[in-house]
């Protein structure tokens, strides 16, 4: 599903009237100096939407700019749609048609995408093996005798206990990845329409305490890089160097009528309207070039296979055998004794060379042969919710939602004069 979206168009789209009103009810910074007197200019940032309802980022100045996800209409994220264009046109038309009450404004399909947020959920059948695959996803060992998760570089961990979230990139301005435990996110930030009622909260939260949720966070500047791969781009476009590259993209937008964007600056980016990446892009591909090699089948691993592993990933073959010999002394004497036996540079050479084949620091201090774990479509399946407290949700939001944007239109934004 797309979980989050964030759009921008130019301003010049917009009726004058509904824009100057729009840029009237931003929430603004203004400055002053040491006397105390405010100074002539102001920060716009933006539309301050109050905790009683569910919020977005729209910000109004030259370039429109729009952020939300399907909590604004749905009144939860938990599923929805996958449809890039329908969740576009879901989320302008209730921003600006309803929230706003504007008459006319542009349509989803000419907004450029900023971000793009896909993200499944998987239930790995019990919070037990959920927390065992986090841990090992993270590269934690907690002393017990655990197999490695195939992955050349550990997630990064933002917390600990069940509230934590493992992170690919985090802060990157590029692309990052995010997996969660769903159960504990709903409790800390349940939906608005049953905030109050935390047995409801609760009774939701328990259909996913075994259900992690893989995000990927794709920003312009990725969905630019490699457009080509994607198949935004035709091939031909792979050829070009950086200069070149942007201005043929220019180029294809005016003779192919894309109202597409290439930005000017030291870093030009591809911005990609919705109706065209609805046609283009196949969302899987965004997820999966994130995620999908954590979910590898199963493969066995015994000193055979150790041993071939060694062989074919260290820079020689004297380094792949002594660290086989290594894993063997341990066997026969006892980490401490191995490890007292090596040089201290050649056992961390080791230690990198095992865990590159496979082998966790758990699995090489008891020396016991273990199968390398991953992640198995057949055990751990893509979780559907059932819709039945979704629904509720839903209709407690949408009786809600009413007259929250009433008191909105009565207590936040100015009036609009006629």
């Amino acid at each position: 599903m797309i979980d989050s979206l964030a759009l921008r168009i130019d301003a010049s789209r917009f009726d004058p009237a509904d824009l100057a009103w729009m840029m009237h009810a931003q929430h603004k910074i203004t400055a002053s100096n040491w006397s105390g007197d405010v100074v002539d200019w102001s920060i716009l940032s933006g539309f301050k939407v109050p905790s009683w309802f569910d919020g977005f980022i729209l910000r109004v100045g030259a370039t429109v700019m729009l952020e939300g996800s399907p909590k604004l209409y749905q009144g939860h994220n938990v599923t929805g749609s996958d449809d890039l264009l329908q969740v576009a046109t879901s989320l302008v038309d209730h921003v600006f048609g309803r929230v706003l009450r504007l008459q006319s404004y542009p349509h989803a399909g000419d907004w450029l995408v900023r971000r793009l947020d896909v993200t499944h959920q998987f239930d790995f059948g019990t919070p037990e093996a959920l927390e065992v695959w986090m841990d090992t996803a993270a590269g934690i060992q907690r002393g017990i005798r655990r197999a490695t998760v195939d992955v050349s570089d550990p997630l990064a961990i933002d917390g600990y206990g069940a509230a934590r979230t493992l992170y690919r990139g985090k802060r990157s301005r590029y692309r990052t990845g995010k997996v969660y435990v769903k159960g504990s996110d709903l409790m800390v930030h349940p939906p608005r329409a049953i905030k109050g009622d935390l047995e409801a909260v609760r009774a939701l939260a328990d259909q996913f305490r075994s259900v992690a949720r893989f995000e990927s966070v794709n920003r312009a500047l990725w969905l630019s890089d490699h457009a080509v791969s994607l198949g935004l781009l035709p091939a031909r476009f792979a050829d070009y160097g950086p200069g070149i590259f942007h201005e043929n993209v220019r180029l294809f937008f005016q003779q192919s009528g894309i109202p597409g964007l290439v930005s000017t600056g030291k870093e030009p980016i591809c911005y990609f309207p919705v109706s065209y990446l609805h046609q283009k892009l196949h969302l899987p591909d965004l997820w999966q070039s994130e995620f999908a090699h954590y979910f590898q089948r199963e493969a066995a691993m015994n000193d055979l296979t150790l041993l071939q592993s060694l062989y074919e990933i260290a820079p020689n073959p004297k380094t792949a055998q002594a660290a086989f010999d290594f894993l063997c002394r341990v066997r026969v004497a006892g980490f401490a004794q191995a490890r007292q036996l090596t040089k201290r540079s050649q056992f961390y050479v080791i230690r990198r060379l095992l865990a590159a084949a496979g082998v966790s620091d758990a699995m090489m201090q008891d020396g016991q042969a273990l199968s390398l774990v991953r992640l198995e479509p057949c055990k751990v399946y893509q979780f559907v919710p059932k819709r039945e407290r979704l629904d509720l949700v839903q209709q407690a939001h949408a009786l809600a939602l009413d007259a929250d944007i009433e008191r909105l239109h009565r207590e936040v934004f100015p009036p609009r004069v006629a």
